[in-house]
């Protein structure tokens, strides 16, 4: 170990709050095809006619502590970092780097010791995640001070305890964490709404096997608040919001789903994007019916409960829409799924912005993109 830090001492993560704690943690984790678990005693971000979800409400936790062996939060790295690596980079660093990732909950893709951007975007959430830095300082590198800490102790616990599997998304962080009984199954780099009005027309595949071109304007928010998973479809889906892939929807149309393009900085419609290969088996972590906690880093989840999302309106520029007879090939399943009003009201939203909570990292730099 680089820099003299000692055996035992390593960062205590809550949902991305991170604390130095003398602890020593036995770590571990399953994403497909390597397995993990992240080891730690005990436990431990629309509204219609329906109640809103059930959720357990906020509660402070204790330092994680575990047992003294574990070859994953070693001390001492076998492989030593004498210079940064990025994308682009190849060999054993950059497999070794790939192992560790894997190991703390993190996807950077196959362990090829080839740095691509599948790698780039686990050592962002990793970043954000782990250091604290803010969604638009991160660099996607590795340097032997950042190797050191991926190798001191490291523990993953929710900010909400939960039996089963639940998502916690945190918007300031713009990253997304899949627990099941509170342990860590994946920590993944999102990208969510930009809080921006737009309009536009767009394709939207409809459940009859139609297509429908509608010009809208929105506004691009991901609203806090305590969600359950409501449906998914398999493969592409145009929707008003954009063309996602295995959507898995929360909030009405916003949807955790895969998209080409994921940035550093929020960039969306109001979906939550994951990268590609993530999305390919996420739909097998998540079930309909499980609870996705939205942190906005203005207030607790359970304070908005099933919050509203801001509903699309009809263009005032454009005067017609159409629809055509083309039949879609993508599958859905559901499971009571809500109708949004049969009204839009073009008042201004009054909830806190998700975009802008009161802290250094919500300084960001929306970058324009056609995924929701």
């Amino acid at each position: 170990m680089r820099g003299g830090r000692g055996v035992g001492k390593g960062p205590v993560v809550e949902g991305g709050l991170t604390r130095r704690r003398l602890l020593v943690v036995s770590v571990a984790a399953v994403i497909p095809g390597v397995a993990y678990a992240i080891s730690r005693p005990g436990a431990g971000d629309d509204a219609d006619s329906a109640p809103a979800p059930v959720a357990a409400a906020p509660a402070p936790t204790a330092p994680v502590t575990t047992a003294a062996s574990s070859a994953l939060a070693s001390a001492a790295s076998p492989v030593e970092f004498d210079h940064p690596v990025g994308t682009g980079s190849t060999g054993d660093k950059v497999r070794a780097l790939q192992s560790r990732l894997r190991e703390l909950a993190f996807d950077p893709g196959p362990v090829d010791g080839v740095f691509g951007p599948a790698t780039e975007r686990a050592v962002w959430a990793f970043e954000k995640f782990i250091e604290d830095v803010g969604v638009d300082g991160v660099t996607g590198t590795v340097d032997p001070d950042r190797w050191d800490r991926m190798n001191e102790p490291i523990s993953i616990r929710p900010r909400r305890q939960n039996i089963g599997t639940h998502v916690e998304v945190l918007l300031p962080k713009q990253v997304a964490v899949v627990y099941r009984n509170d342990l860590a199954l994946l920590v993944t780099h999102v990208s969510s709404g930009t809080g921006e009005e737009w309009c536009a027309t767009v394709l939207v595949d409809e459940d009859d096997g139609t297509q429908s071109e509608q010009a809208i304007c929105g506004v691009a928010t991901t609203p806090g608040g305590v969600f359950h998973v409501e449906r998914r479809i398999e493969g592409w889906r145009n929707s008003k919001l954009g063309r996602l892939y295995n959507p898995l929807y929360f909030n009405y149309g916003i949807a955790i789903h895969g998209a080409s393009n994921v940035p550093s900085v929020p960039a969306s419609r109001g979906c939550v994007r994951v990268p590609m290969h993530i999305a390919e088996y996420l739909p097998d972590l998540i079930a309909d019916g499980d609870l996705v906690y939205v942190f906005d880093g203005v207030e607790q989840p359970e304070s908005y409960g099933a919050q509203l999302p801001v509903f699309d309106y009809p263009d005032p520029r454009a005067t017609t829409t159409s629809t055509t007879p083309t039949t879609t090939s993508t599958s859905t399943t559901s499971t009571a799924q809500r109708s949004a009003p049969s009204t839009v009201t073009t008042t201004p939203h009054t909830h806190p912005s998700s975009t802008a909570p009161p802290s250094p990292e919500a300084t960001l730099s929306p970058s324009g993109a056609r995924s929701g």
